[in-house]
């Protein structure tokens, strides 16, 4: 009777595996199975080369990505669909059996069910490619059916029993039945254990499956929206590469055209000292005049000493002959000598006015030597403001586009915080994947260390690129007293053309004026001083600021609050700089005007003092001629007298009466002419005085000049270093430059290494997967052995039954 209910527990579990085993079905699940290994390698291809190639390139590889995905979804869908189905159908059957006998249904259902276990492992682990843990554990415990000693045993035996069926009797058969109810009663004990470890590992399954079902949504949510950030990241970082090489380009045109101006620059200094060459040359010029008129006068000088001599010698003979007119040959000798020293003065007389015109035309030549070196000097000056004004735009323009620099840098920086922020939510992500896959763990150690190293090559740019920002504020601030120094020295140039102007002018003023505007112009020099004095303390009291607010930065990197207060008090300071310099610009410009106003005032005195020299010279030319005239008539009148004289020579009473006459007229003229010498000296005189005059206002003039000219020289030593200084900056910036350049190398060598890991992952997983197919594999092998028992046991039943 047991080896009865046996068999017909066989014939049903047979009758219902082959009800459920349809062989359409099977090549349908062939079928969508090659359908998921294509599909699934071209996601992982598109996955690989989804950020190589062109933006359109890129897009429809994502719109394939995404379609891919949606039919493995679906398909995943209608094979637990399937699953499902199949299943309800094995519950509706076993209600069926368990109506025509209780025993058999409860075989019947333990037998579909151990059937079913694997089909159910098997069609979930295929949708599922994680969880490989729980299908060895199957595999495993289906492993454990085939290596028992009761199933070799009946191995063996089956092979007797088809060997030789015809020579073994009854004694072979009913010990066949006894070990066939043996094992049916063993394996009915295996076949329930097995049913509660499987109810068991199905109820955890379900359970780790919804939890695990969770998780992978969230993750895939989460990884699409990473998706999508990094893609707008890559974007927004290629759009901000792009600002930097076109800032980068800009910056070397600036720097062209930079050079170009040095070089401009250049050339007016040499331009400017040519001119001052020149200058000095006509200075050189101007003392050569300035000697020769020195020896010119010298000779005049000696001129009229030995005038003066021969005056003397006249009045000694005029006292000689008072004592001597008694004789008419003595009279005769007198008139004789007045005649030819009459002669003689008037000779003299033209030669000094000749040297005299000789003298004011070479003065007129030199003013007109000086009024074109002061136009070639103003036309310089134009020149020297034109190219300041230029040099001027280009420094606005440098600032306009550090201050675009400065826009970029922030913006890089919200960019770097951005993906810091991505950074941490990788690291979750990371974190929440290790808890799922242990082996992956010694991978994301390895791409923290990548991050971090990234993460600190970021706040070293972030550190440079502050650094780079306090090098061009310091470029700034140098900038602004390069700026300061060259209106100071424009300044001065207007203060040379002024000064040059006014001395001009006071070449041809009286003794009194001129030191009047000496006083006033040692004043507004002194003025001047003092506040070159106070500007350039100010400078070096900024320069010693400068300083000491570079150690401090230096010193309190950390403190960026306290670098913030000290900033907006320098602004302040600056600020108030400002306003000194241009008070100070003021009051020069008032200095200026009062300068112009002064030269005004000497030239109007200047000219009013040689209309009044060309009058009085006038009057001392009417006077000369009267003079002449007179003496001419004294001259006629002594003739007539001499005369009467010789016609009255035998009258010696008329003859003394008219010697008397005579002597008197003579004493007269005597008296006139002694006026006239002296008239003569007081004017060689004052002469003279206007003359040394004009020699020490040459040398005032020359000694000023070289002070100016030693000033001149140390702005210009002073604008050197500053030229020195800022090449140095220069190059320290192209050695940060050159850093950040390696930093970016840096960090492109780190993405390869995360690619690279990231290829590591996808071999993983490929690797994962072969597993999962050598699992399905297993689980087939397993099912052809099932298959293969059940058939050895049906034919062992039917050969019994024969």
């Amino acid at each position: 009777m047991e080896a009865e209910l046996a068999k017909q527990r066989l014939k049903g579990c047979m009758k219902a595996f082959q009800s459920h085993i349809d062989p359409e079905k099977e090549e349908q699940l062939k079928c969508i199975k090659l359908e998921i290994e294509s599909k699934v390698k071209r996601i992982v291809k598109l996955s690989k080369s989804i950020n190589k190639g062109s933006r359109e390139g890129n897009l429809r590889r994502r719109s394939e990505l995404i379609q891919l995905v949606d039919d493995f979804h679906k398909q995943y869908k209608s094979l637990y669909a399937m699953y499902e189905n199949l299943r309800g159908e094995i519950k509706i059957k076993l209600c069926a059996t368990n109506n025509d006998d209780a025993g058999s249904s409860s075989s019947s259902v333990s037998d579909s069910e151990a059937y079913h276990s694997p089909w159910q492992f098997a069609g979930e682990g295929s949708s599922y490619f994680s969880n490989a843990a729980n299908l060895e554990t199957a595999s495993l415990d289906l492993d454990s059916l085939p290596d028992s000693p009761i199933s070799s045993g009946q191995e063996a035996e089956s092979g007797e029993f088809f060997k030789d069926p015809s020579n073994q009797g009854k004694e072979i058969e009913n010990s066949m039945t006894q070990k066939l109810v043996n094992e049916s009663a063993w394996l009915k004990e295996r076949v329930t254990e097995k049913e509660e470890e499987i109810l068991s590992l199905t109820k955890k399954y379900e359970v780790h499956e919804s939890e695990r079902l969770a998780q992978m949504k969230k993750l895939e949510d989460q990884i699409a929206i990473m998706k999508l950030e990094l893609e707008t990241s890559s974007v927004h970082k290629k759009q901000l590469e792009q600002q930097i090489v076109c800032k980068s380009n800009d910056i070397k045109q600036l720097e062209e055209s930079n050079t170009g101006l040095q070089a401009h620059v250049q050339e007016l200094k040499a331009a400017f000292r040519e001119k001052e060459v020149q200058f000095s040359d006509i200075l050189t010029k101007f003392e050569e005049n300035q000697i020769n008129s020195k020896s010119k006068i010298d000779d005049l000088m000696t001129q009229a000493n030995s005038l003066q001599q021969e005056l003397d010698s006249l009045h000694t003979e005029r006292n000689e002959l008072k004592h001597k007119l008694f004789s008419q040959e003595e009279l005769k000798s007198l008139n004789s000598t007045k005649y030819e020293l009459e002669l003689s003065l008037e000779k003299k007389c033209h030669e000094a006015a000749v040297q005299v015109k000789d003298l004011t035309e070479k003065v007129k030549f030199q003013q007109q030597e000086l009024e074109t070196s002061r136009h070639c000097k103003s036309a310089l000056e134009l020149t020297l403001k034109e190219k300041t004004e230029e040099l001027l735009e280009c420094h606005l323009q440098i600032k306009k586009l550090k201050e675009k620099l400065t826009s970029t840098t922030l913006v890089e920086n919200e960019t770097l915080k951005e993906n810091e922020g991505l950074n941490v939510q990788i690291k979750d992500l990371k974190l929440e994947i290790d808890s799922l896959c242990s082996q992956k763990s010694d991978l994301e150690k390895e791409i923290r260390d990548i991050n971090r190293e990234a993460y600190r090559s970021k706040l070293e740019k972030e550190e440079l690129s502050d650094k780079m920002t306090e090098l061009e504020t310091k470029l700034l601030e140098k900038k602004e007293e390069l700026s300061t120094l060259q209106k100071k020295h424009e300044a001065y140039a207007n203060d040379m053309s002024s000064q040059n102007a006014s001395l001009a002018a006071r070449n041809s003023t009286l003794q009194q004026q001129l030191r009047n505007g000496e006083t006033e112009k040692i004043h507004l020099q002194s003025q001047l001083e003092k506040e070159t004095h106070e500007s350039f303390h100010s400078l070096n009291e900024m320069g010693k600021r400068n300083a000491e607010l570079t150690t401090k930065i230096t010193d309190q990197e950390k403190s960026l609050r306290e670098n913030e207060d000290t900033i907006n008090k320098l602004n302040e300071e600056h600020k108030q700089m400002k306003t000194r310099l241009e008070e100070s610009k003021s009051n020069l410009q008032n200095a200026e005007r009062k300068i112009e106003e002064m030269t005004e005032e000497l030239r109007k005195k200047f000219e009013d003092g040689l209309r009044i020299l060309s009058r009085r010279i006038r009057v001392a030319e009417q006077m000369h001629l009267e003079n002449k005239e007179w003496y001419q008539k004294t001259r006629d009148s002594y003739e007539k007298e001499n005369n009467d004289l010789k016609e009255k020579n035998a009258s010696l009473q008329f003859g003394i009466r008219g010697i008397k006459d005579v002597s008197l007229t003579a004493n007269d003229t005597l008296a006139s002419l002694d006026t006239v010498a002296l008239k003569f000296e007081e004017c060689t005189a004052h002469f003279f005085n206007r003359i040394s005059k004009v020699s020490c206002e040459l040398k005032f003039v020359k000694d000023w000049v070289m002070r100016k000219n030693k000033a001149i020289v140390h702005v210009q030593d002073d604008l050197d270093c500053l030229l020195a200084q800022l090449d140095d900056k220069e190059a320290e910036i192209l050695v940060y430059r050159e850093k950040v350049w390696k930093s970016d190398n840096k960090v492109r060598e780190l993405e390869k290494m995360i690619k690279e890991k990231d290829d590591g992952m996808l071999a993983l997983k490929e690797e994962k997967r072969e597993a999962i197919r050598q699992l399905c594999i297993w689980i087939d092998y397993h099912r052809s052995r099932s298959d293969y028992y059940q058939k050895s046991l049906s034919v062992f039943g039917s050969r019994r039954n024969l």
